[in-house]
């Protein structure tokens, strides 16, 4: 094996010996840590035909907090990110506003960029990994290890789709956060 896959195998290992959703999550994060580094890490479960998507992990409750459901509209970000299945990078605090609903919240935080990496099934996107973290962080991300990491991350993701679709039956979208 090539030593520059060393690390990258490692994680993978890590995430497929894992036995319980928090070790899996724990395998999750020290991948992306290692690949990109970031100050919040969440991830976010995509209901394509309910245009919700719930929250399955956070690195930072205090910041973002677990479960809840967000519509998903027909904005840029949206658009980009679960309909076309595409990264974004928003590398300043304009950007990040143009994203988030609580982005002010984040930008008092420092956290004024962000690296949304699109997971994928069966052609469709499942879900998102969120990174964010200084001005610019993501500007250089390398773009095919993000795709190999969503690749490794998506069976986490498709145990989670049906607990969220049974729970989003039950959700009255009127009070719902939009992204």
């Amino acid at each position: 094996m090539s030593a520059a896959f060393q690390p990258w195998a490692a994680h993978a290992r890590s995430l497929a010996l894992a036995q319980t959703r928090e070790g899996q999550w724990d395998a999750i994060s020290a991948l992306l840590e290692q690949a990109f580094g970031y100050q919040l890490l969440t991830a976010l479960v995509y209901l394509e035909d309910l245009r919700l998507m719930r929250r399955l992990y956070t690195n930072d409750e205090t910041i973002s907090p677990l479960g809840g459901f967000k519509a998903t509209g027909n904005g840029p970000w949206s658009r980009k990110v679960l309909d076309q299945g595409e990264f974004s990078v928003a590398s300043t605090e304009d950007d990040v506003r143009t994203v988030f609903s609580e982005a002010e919240f984040l930008i008092e935080r420092g956290l004024h960029s962000a690296f949304n990496i699109p997971v994928r099934h069966q052609g469709k996107v499942i879900g998102s990994l969120n990174l964010l973290a200084g001005r610019h962080a993501y500007d250089h991300a390398d773009l095919d290890l993000a795709t190999v990491i969503a690749g490794l991350c998506a069976p986490v993701f498709l145990q989670a789709v049906e607990a969220a679709r049974a729970e989003a039956l039950a959700v009255d979208r009127t009070q719902l956060d939009s992204v």
